[in-house]
């Protein structure tokens, strides 16, 4: 099944009317429900328009498609390891997410028991991920954004458990430069949390008005929409990773 349909089942769980779900979650579980069904696990992307969509969506699609993918094969690597794994098992991870800064663990307190690289360009602060309540019934990934002098870096955290009791964490963490790099239109791309710009392609005015939009209102009940800045409109979704949200923004033409 070639990757088109998938771009069609994602603008019908994502561009068209929410009716019928009752979260956002839901909203999102559909789609990804409907990718695992249908849509070869590595696709090649169609980048021919297909009926029923503009041009504009069509294109975030294929944008939001070329990079979230990375992220989506990430964190579904992630998701299975309750335990904790062998040494080789950070090493393999690595090699098959190269753009990946860095996995690594912590026990519960905070001491880190393994990394890969062992001295990563960008080290990060875990006390925050440790806040976190964290046990079987509080088992999901969750993701974090952590400020840098080298600029915010994303990260994936997940507890690892030894007889039912949370002893730790596996983190992985990753530069969003290193995502937007498989982007082909990355000078029209805004990728941001509520929270934080994690990147932006367009002009700092533009990035300002984006960014400072209500976005934990406008999330409430919505994964997907247009929003219209000064200069620019936007075409906009998300995606969740735990309870932290990950907005891609396309900037329209004028």
């Amino acid at each position: 099944m070639t990757n088109h349909l998938f771009f069609r089942l994602c603008l019908l769980a994502l561009f068209i009317s929410l009716a019928g779900c009752s979260t956002i979650q839901n909203a999102w579980d559909k789609t990804t429900d409907a990718y695992e069904t249908y849509v070869d696990p590595k696709p090649e992307i169609d980048l021919d328009r297909r009926p029923g969509l503009s041009r504009s969506e069509q294109l975030l699609a294929t944008q939001f498609s070329l990079m979230d993918q990375h992220l989506e094969e990430a964190l579904r690597t992630l998701a299975p390891q309750d335990r904790f794994p062998s040494s080789d098992w950070f090493g393999i991870f690595l090699e098959r997410f190269p753009w990946m800064t860095a996995v690594l663990a912590v026990d519960a307190q905070g001491r880190l028991l393994t990394s890969r690289p062992e001295t990563p360009l960008k080290s990060i602060a875990v006390e925050p991920l440790l806040e976190r309540e964290w046990s079987m019934l509080q088992r999901d990934l969750q993701g974090f954004v952590e400020e840098s002098p080298l600029g915010p870096e994303m990260i994936i955290a997940g507890p690892f458990f030894r007889d039912g009791t949370w002893q730790g964490l596996i983190i992985a963490h990753f530069d969003p430069r290193a995502l937007m790099a498989f982007a082909t239109e990355s000078e029209r791309l805004v990728l941001l949390t509520p929270e934080a710009l994690l990147w932006t392609g367009v002009d700092q005015n533009t990035t300002r008005e984006i960014t400072e939009a209500p976005w934990e209102n406008i999330l409430r009940d919505r994964v997907h929409g247009r929003r219209s800045a000064e200069t620019k409109t936007f075409l906009w979704l998300s995606r969740p990773i735990g309870a932290l949200q990950l907005i891609y923004a396309l900037a329209l033409p004028n």
